[in-house]
């Protein structure tokens, strides 16, 4: 028996060490079929193992320790996949064949790769290189008019503001209408963008349907945008370094004020409010102070990013570092951004471990906006006086004779901060099988980890410090802090029967949870130069500085086990189903589970055999696809809606605890259920490539505040209640006009028009007004709501209103209030062009929104004479003085109301979002320099915009106060990349 045992052992041993001795290096070059030109990035896999390289510039290729049996699998998107038995061969060469099925790009989708072929949803992918170069702090705001479907509305101007993104129109009234962000598999919050660098992003997928939303179940409801960041490449590392430099500025108001003779002659002509003198009027006549000269500035953008990455056959890597640093076009806001990144990936056997990490930190300086507090900069650039002066003869900052604060001092001597740090990792192991091909065990953890630190100063010798309790300035700050954690456990298994039929199913288990704290103070009474806390005065009864403290803190948690499956057959039929089950610690305990899926279906039409004839060197492939499922939504109620909270109060002088939240345990999920139906071609051998889609959404159980009785001793409570419906469709195209070895043109444009109705409401209400806006059935949200003006009376002056029977009226009435269209557009999009010449690219984007109506609040301020004390519309010029005269404008002693369609204006607009000027330095001037590759550009973005709207900018997501905001820049960037 000793012996067998010896006999074996030495069997196994020298087994073995053969295997071993058999072990050789194979190297070689991948070339295209068609041009047979090098093909750098091929991807060379050993089969059922992660090991692998990809080839470089060069479309070289090497791997050490490959034994005879091993099977090589090369793979390039357009190409078709080879696979080649190493043999005894240690040189292989491989010629790859362009891909006939023009419909197989790669898609990442957050959880699972799939071939654009099966893919029965609605999904489109933007890739970091339309991006790159776009000089903006919170990268959604580049995806401005890339994608159908999508509508991303820059609120603000100021730097590091995040953009507001809706996918499909708004499902939701009370909840939350912005879409899932997924980084790398893990959810991260918008808000938080800023602190995020964009370059280290490699592709944006966003899902928009139910057979690719419904994997997130109730996270999936407003559309998924899926953001994967970049990753090492087996090879040599490749050093690269970016530089950008640009200035910015406000575009100048369209709503003209006056100057200083008209205020003048103006005020002189209702009575001298200010009972100037000849002698005086004679002095402030020598005075006309624009204040947008004074209110804004040039700003300017800086930014380095350094990067690296390479690896070899086993780890890969890819890190960078960056600053960005911008200035805005109002003084005393600005952002500084660092960041840092290391991706890293290496295999052993069958298994594969990732860690992929960022960390940032962000400062920033703000100022006022959505404010209708006239010390704002961006109201009061057009309501103080012109006549006024900022500073007087010795400097000092000017008393503002109507009052009013000045806004100079406003802007500058107070302090508005925050100081963020966010770090997020995501490590992972994924494991294949040996003893089961097809089978892929996976475990993906990450946390997203937020910390924000606030500071507002208000100086004592501000309108603002004045006002503050005690009347002497006022110091805050807080600290917050949000961590989540998300951890996901799968297991996929991918069978191919035989020829004809392949499946692959995969299950997941999830957790996330969420927790946030914060708490903060406010003291009063500054005294001294500081601003910081010495400046305090300790708060006592006497002084009446006792300061203000806050807190908060809460979490919540999202528990959930789901399945994924994909079954093709014969290559052309697909279907995709959906099931998942989601807990929340959100709702009660009857209503905390929630059930979501999906099917999808797709056809590739065109590798039938009826359709053969028609292929050919017009028609190429035709795709025919549908989808319908379920998914929820949670966002946009508290974490104890359901729950009793109690809190501190006061009654009659005397503190104690009281009831601070009604609960509602029968508050449950909204629910959207979604219907995608879409075809897409590809004609003239890849030059034109299209995609249609019809979209039916309708939400119901949406979160509603249900008015309640006072004898609850609260006003209302947050209710399942009403439906809402978006339907539309969404069009796209790609066009490649010419497309030779030394010029290209391609043109692309996408269209997409968005219905949203509102189905219910609370029982038989058929309404909900909120001040200028209803929200009514049949007709979409933020729908404006006011008395239809019909001008002025050329008789007496006096303002003309049309009832509801379409009379002429003078009485204005409430009553008489219609609908006059919703500030959501139902009409956006984007088209563009690229022109390319041996090293030399231009690169076109224009954007565009139309059919929506906009309240400009901001008419409404500057033409209502009742405001004399403050500059007023040059239109105010033109009121009603004597009979008979036809004007817009009633005479100045008419009643003025405020809620009628005279402020109503188009907000329809046509952007020249980015154009983009680039020039590739030649091979022989790189081989001079000793560098891998070198690119200069200049950029412009936002440089022209056409519209009929009178205020700042009518890019706006919802019924913000028109005017107040900060506008979006106008930016000229110029920058150099260069490769090691």
């Amino acid at each position: 028996m000793k012996k067998i045992l010896l006999l074996a052992m030495a069997l196994l041993f020298n087994i073995s060490y053969s295997a071993i001795a058999q072990t050789n290096q194979v190297s070689g070059t991948v070339i295209s079929g068609e041009d047979k030109l090098p093909l750098p990035g091929v991807s060379v896999l050993i089969k059922g193992t992660f090991g692998g390289v990809a080839t470089d510039l060069d479309g070289k290729f090497n791997l050490d320790n490959v034994g005879p049996n091993t099977v090589l699998v090369f793979s390039f998107i357009g190409f078709e996949t080879q696979e080649q038995t190493v043999g005894n061969r240690s040189v292989i060469d491989v010629t790859l064949k362009t891909d006939s099925k023009l419909l197989g790009e790669v898609i990442v989708t957050g959880y699972k790769t799939q071939n654009s072929r099966e893919v029965a949803g609605s999904i489109n992918t933007v890739s970091a290189e339309q991006i790159r170069e776009v000089p903006i702090a919170s990268f959604d705001q580049a995806l401005q008019g890339r994608a159908p479907g999508v509508l991303i509305q820059a609120n603000s101007g100021q730097p590091g503001a995040a953009a507001a993104v809706t996918i499909r129109g708004k499902g939701s009234i009370n909840g939350s209408n912005a879409p899932l962000f997924v980084l790398d598999g893990i959810q991260i919050s918008a808000a938080d963008f800023a602190t995020l660098n964009p370059n280290d992003f490699e592709s944006f997928t966003i899902l928009k349907d139910a057979a690719s939303t419904s994997i997130y179940g109730s996270r999936g409801a407003n559309g998924v945008i899926v953001i994967t960041s970049k990753r090492g490449k087996s090879g040599v590392t490749r050093v690269n370094y970016d530089f950008q430099y640009g200035v910015s500025e406000a575009p100048s108001h369209p709503q003209l004020v006056m100057n200083g003779n008209q205020k003048l002659d103006y005020e002189l002509a209702n009575g001298n409010l200010y009972g100037w003198t000849d002698a005086e009027l004679a002095g402030l006549r020598q005075i006309n102070t624009n204040w947008e000269d004074v209110l804004f500035r040039t700003g300017n953008t800086q930014s380095h990013q350094l990067s690296a990455s390479g690896g070899s056959d086993k780890t890969t890597f890819f890190l960078s570092g960056s600053v960005f640093d911008q200035t805005g076009t109002v003084p005393n806001t600005d952002l500084r951004r660092y960041t840092g990144r290391a991706n890293v990936e290496t295999h052993a056997g069958n298994f594969r471990f990732g860690l992929n990490t960022s960390i940032g930190f962000s400062k920033f300086n703000n100022t006022l906006e959505g404010d209708s507090f006239i010390g704002s900069p961006l109201n009061a650039v057009r309501w103080l006086n012109p006549y006024e002066r900022p500073y007087d003869e010795n400097g000092d900052y000017t008393q503002i004779v109507s009052g009013q604060p000045n806004a100079l001092q406003e802007l500058l001597e107070n302090q508005t901060s925050r100081d963020q740090i966010k770090g997020v990792g995501i490590a992972f192991v994924e494991y294949k099988a040996p003893f089961l091909e097809g089978l892929t065990m996976r475990t993906n953890w990450g946390i997203d980890y937020t910390q924000n630190e606030f500071q507002t100063y208000l100086d004592r010798t501000t309108y603002r410090g004045s006002i503050a309790q005690g009347g002497n300035g006022s110091l805050g700050r807080a600290l917050e802090r949000n961590f989540r954690y998300t951890g996901t456990t799968s297991i996929s298994y991918t069978k191919r029967f035989n020829v004809d039929n392949e499946l692959t199913v995969a299950v997941f288990n999830e957790v996330v949870k969420n927790d946030e704290r914060g708490f903060g103070f406010t003291g009063f009474g500054l005294v001294g130069p500081f601003q910081n806390e010495a400046g305090i005065t300790p708060g006592t009864p006497l002084n009446g500085y006792i300061p203000g403290v806050r807190g908060f803190g809460g979490q919540n948690s999202l528990v959930s086990y789901f399945i994924d499956a994909t079954y093709g057959f014969k290559d052309r039929y697909f279907i995709n189903a959906g099931l998942r089950r989601d807990g929340s610690s959100r709702f009660g305990e009857d209503n905390r589970y929630a059930n979501f899926g999906s099917i999808g279906l797709s056809w590739i039409v065109s590798d039938e055999a009826f359709m053969q004839n028609l292929k050919g060197n017009f028609f190429n492939e035709l795709k025919f696809k549908g989808s319908y499922g379920a998914v929820g939504n949670q966002e946009g109620i508290g974490n104890f809606d359901s729950r009793e909270l109690f809190g501190r109060s006061i009654y009659n002088g005397i503190g104690g605890i009281a009831l601070t939240n009604l609960p509602n345990q029968f508050l449950r999920w909204e629910r959207k259920e979604m219907l995608n139906a879409g075809v897409e071609f590809v004609l003239l051998q890849g030059r034109l490539n299209g995609i249609f889609e019809y979209y039916n959404n309708v939400t119901d159980d949406l979160f509603l505040n249900r008015q309640l009785t006072r004898t609850s001793g609260f006003t209302s409570q947050n209710t399942n209640i009403g439906s809402l419906r978006n339907r539309g469709y969404e069009i796209s195209f790609i066009g490649k006009v010419i497309d030779n070895a030394n010029f290209k043109w391609e043109l692309n444009a996408n269209f997409t028009y968005n219905k949203n109705e509102v189905l219910s409401l609370v029982g038989d209400q058929t309404e909900i007004i909120e001040g200028d806006y209803i929200t009514k059935i049949g007709e979409p949200i933020n729908s404006l709501y006011l008395v239809r003006y019909a001008g002025v009376n050329p008789e007496n002056g006096n303002a003309q209103y049309l009832t509801n029977e379409n009379e002429l009226t003078e009485s204005y009435d409430p009553n008489d209030r219609a609908i006059l269209g919703t500030s959501d557009a139902p009409y956006f999009g984007g088209f563009g062009t690229s022109f390319s010449y041996k090293s030399l690219s231009l690169d076109v984007l224009f954007t565009y929104v139309f059919g929506n109506n906009l309240y400009n609040n901001d008419r409404n301020n500057i033409e209502n004479p009742a405001y004399l004390f403050d500059n007023l519309s040059v239109d105010l010029l033109n009121e009603w003085r004597t009979p008979g005269q036809i004007t817009n404008i009633p005479r100045a002693d008419n009643a003025f109301f405020s809620g009628t369609s005279r402020f109503v204006e188009s907000g329809d607009y046509l952007r020249l979002r980015n154009i983009n000027l680039s020039y590739n330095l030649p091979a022989k001037t790189i081989a001079n320099l000793k560098i891998a590759s070198a690119r200069v550009f200049v950029q412009g973005q936002n440089l022209l915009t056409f519209t009929q709207f009178r205020g700042f900018d009518p890019e706006l997501s919802d019924r913000l106060l028109v005017g107040s905001q900060y506008p979006a820049l106008r930016t000229v960037t110029m920058g150099v990349s260069v490769g090691f």
